[in-house]
């Protein structure tokens, strides 16, 4: 029996050395969603910009408000006006929702406190200083820091950019990655196969699974077995790529051609990771024409092994890339599960409760189909004994199912 291989985290620590934040490019708000900011971003401006209606009323001086009063109406303020009037004392404005505030008005009534009056208006509450007006600052003062280096942004952190009037920021890009699938057998997905051809899963899923993790995708396959032919598509691929990811062609077998090409270059290294599914990994660097050395990962060809090996080691990977932290997710088992003694293993699992999952029935090497049907992916550790209902595990989320 084979033995079980090094820990899946000392793999992850060989890829995760081979990789670096990618160098920081300016883009506009538009195509900043879902990119990893590479610097504190602060404002420039205050956020509001100037004193205005919080909704729309009266604008007055409260010391004219103390009590019950009714009012002369000298005028309308309209959202946008860039004309500020003057407030007399002992008359008010009507407001509308964000129009600035008029200079001698220290609050606003809203129309529900009044008898909304054109000429003359009755105030039947009096209001206190401040009272439904947004002071220019109170949300964000200039100088603050609205965005932090290494914030992952989201539509929010980009409608406060534009709130405090930045239009551009500097951001890591998403990272290229290049899809290489080997092995005689494959034929491309969605064309019908040969007697004695598999259709070529594998790219959709690491393409799709790469684009999910936010980085962009290229196909660079299938490639035959010939060490030659996958050293010139592996060489074309690391031009345009941040990441190359290959899979099959890293077992022991007399057509792995991956190991076969790679195995004897400087800085790349095969050999088992104990882990189930995807025993066999691989990884190491190939060197552009431009002169970057461009990470390789080489995950195992079996259809679930690719795309479990794929999430724990090459997702990572892209990750630092784009420069985003290191997330871990942990749900509660709400049925035992078996554990293996030498290696972790990967298991299909769905949500039965917020936050509780179990694993689904069957056959875990190689079944698509439960993958498919699962919510997440459960990390077991070695271990030997079976985790009890209740424990903590690990969890991979499966897209937005999760």
């Amino acid at each position: 029996m084979a033995e079980p291989g090094v820990p899946v985290a000392a793999h992850l620590d060989r890829i995760l050395a081979l990789v670096a934040p990618l160098p920081p490019v300016v883009v506009p708000l538009a195509e900043a969603l879902g990119l990893v900011s590479a610097a504190d971003v602060a404002a420039p401006a205050d956020l509001p910009r100037f004193d205005h209606a919080a909704m729309d009323g009266y604008a007055v001086r409260a010391a004219d408000v103390s009590a019950p009063v009714e009012l002369p109406v000298l005028g309308v303020v309209a959202a946008g006006d860039v004309t500020r009037p003057v407030l007399a004392p002992g008359t008010a404005l009507r407001i509308m929702t964000g129009a600035p505030v008029p200079a001698g008005a220290d609050a606003v009534v809203p129309f529900e406190w009044t008898d909304r009056g054109v000429d003359r208006v009755v105030v039947s509450r009096p209001v206190t200083a401040g009272r439904h007006v947004r002071r220019s600052g109170e949300d964000v003062a200039a100088g603050d820091v609205v965005v932090t280096a290494g914030a992952a942004l989201a539509a929010a952190h980009l409608a406060l950019l534009a709130g405090v009037g930045i239009d551009s920021l500097a951001v890591r890009p998403a990272p290229r990655v290049a899809v290489v699938a080997t092995g005689a057998e494959l034929a491309v997905a969605g064309r019908a196969a040969e007697p004695g051809q598999v259709a070529d899963s594998n790219t959709v899923a690491i393409c799709a699974a790469a684009q999910a993790a936010g980085a962009r995708a290229t196909i660079f396959g299938p490639v035959p077995d010939d060490p030659a032919v996958l050293v010139g598509r592996l060489t074309a691929a690391a031009e345009d790529a941040d990441l190359v990811v290959t899979t099959g062609g890293v077992s022991a077998g007399d057509h792995d051609v991956v190991k076969a090409a790679l195995r004897d270059r400087e800085g790349f290294w095969f050999g088992g990771v104990a882990v189930k599914p995807g025993r066999p990994q691989g990884c190491g660097t190939v060197v552009a024409s431009d002169g970057r050395r461009v990470p390789v990962v080489c995950l195992p060809g079996t259809p679930v092994a690719a795309y479990c090996s794929f999430r724990l080691f090459a997702e990572p990977a892209l990750h630092a890339l784009a420069g985003r932290p290191a997330r871990s997710r942990r749900a509660v088992l709400d049925a035992p599960v078996e554990v293996a003694a030498d290696r972790a293993t990967v298991l299909p699992a769905a949500f039965v409760a917020p936050g509780r999952v179990a694993q689904l029935p069957g056959h875990v090497g190689h079944s698509q189909r439960l993958l498919a049907a699962a919510d997440v992916l459960l990390v077991v550790p070695p271990g030997g004994a079976p985790l009890p209902a209740g424990s903590e595990v690990e969890i991979l989320s499966l897209g937005e199912r999760a």
